[in-house]
């Protein structure tokens, strides 16, 4: 597939610029009529010209996801712990 046939809106660059990857696919599927798998590729292609590295494609974080609910979790643990070493006889 050559993902030069068409231009990138601006939208588009803007939520790859900004880490929304998801969000810059669903773009560029509403606005060329790719299929999922042809609109994934050429992300990942921009998104690795866009990042200076070719080759390698960058880590992009998703929104919310289950790092940072894991993250609340240990932080509830931990304060749980903490109150009854501490407080509960």
């Amino acid at each position: 597939m050559d993902d030069r046939n068409f231009a990138f809106s601006d939208g588009v660059l803007a939520a790859v610029d900004s880490g929304r990857k998801i969000e810059a696919i669903r773009q560029l599927r509403e606005e060329t009529g790719l299929g999922l798998k042809e609109a994934k590729h050429a992300i990942d292609v921009l998104a690795r010209e866009r990042r200076g590295k070719p080759g390698v494609t960058a880590n992009m974080p998703e929104e919310g996801g289950a790092r940072d609910a894991l993250r609340l979790v240990v932080l509830i643990v931990a304060v749980l712990v903490v109150y009854f070493y501490f407080f509960a006889a």
